[in-house]
């Protein structure tokens, strides 16, 4: 009973911040981006090491940001802040940051983001930037289909209830991930992973940039937050926070130190209170 139920209590956890969403968003001028852009060939990737473990979807995941990891995270930051605080406003922080790994040689099961969706908390800039991968495994994006004013989809039921929708859509576009590459995306809008087709192994660094105060009302109803809920954690080497804290889209209320390296977590911000 309550595998069945729980589609429900999802649509109705999403209802809930509906208002919440729509506060924050409403200066965001949707019209001035189509909600996708791509740049072949932005960055030379360094070798990074594989995860020893990766779950039933062929995924892996970690928060833990190495200096030479952060470098690259600071140049994108440099070189695309402007675009995002005047995209998002000037509220705008880095929400969360993590190494993403897919294998699928791992696949078990697929992963409900192979069927349309968007992410359920308004606008929101991901960005990844691609270490290694053959463009065989893309993000698929529907420009232009930002979910403004915010409404659950009900179609987000059947999803959460395993059924998936994975047709092509007239206007669709392939953001394809090549070693070296860069894509951008506004969560908002309908997107999916093709992870059916043929595919290939991809290793991404992903960074998401979104309002502060909408992050901090929504989190444990929406996927946000430094790693994903109100108690995860990104860590930072010494060296890399610095860099980071450089470009002013760190949120300092989410920092702490902690044997020699720094924590940034939606935690720290609840025991500051």
């Amino acid at each position: 009973m309550k595998k069945l139920l729980n589609p429900y209590i999802n649509h109705a956890r999403k209802l809930k911040i509906k208002p919440i969403i729509r506060h924050y968003d409403k200066d965001i001028q949707v019209n001035s981006w189509s909600g996708a852009s791509y740049h072949e060939g932005y960055f030379s990737p360094t070798d990074i090491l594989p995860p020893v473990k990766f779950n039933a979807q062929g995924v892996a995941r970690s928060n833990f940001i190495d200096n030479s990891v952060a470098e690259v995270a600071h140049k994108v930051i440099n070189d695309f802040g402007s675009f995002i605080r005047n995209y998002l406003g000037s509220d705008v922080r880095l929400d969360d940051i993590y190494m993403f790994w897919f294998d699928p040689e791992k696949v078990e099961t697929w992963s409900l983001s192979n069927s349309w969706h968007d992410d359920n908390v308004g606008s929101r800039i991901k960005i990844f930037a691609c270490f290694n991968g053959t463009g065989t495994t893309p993000t698929v994006v529907l420009p232009n289909s930002h979910n403004k004013p915010y409404t659950p989809r009900r179609e987000e039921i059947s999803r959460f209830s395993g059924v998936r929708n994975t047709q092509d859509v007239e206007g669709q576009i392939e953001l394809r991930y090549k070693s070296g590459d860069l894509a951008m995306f506004d969560t908002s809008c309908l997107h999916r992973g093709l992870y059916e087709q043929p595919s290939a192994k991809r290793t991404v660094l992903v960074l998401e940039f979104i309002n502060r105060e909408k992050s901090n009302r929504i989190v444990g109803h929406a996927p946000c937050g430094p790693g994903m809920s109100r108690t995860g954690e990104v860590i930072f080497e010494e060296a890399g926070l610095e860099l980071l804290k450089g470009t002013g889209m760190l949120d300092d209320d989410l920092l702490s130190a902690e044997h020699g390296n720094f924590t940034y977590s939606l935690k720290n911000l609840i025991n500051n209170d």
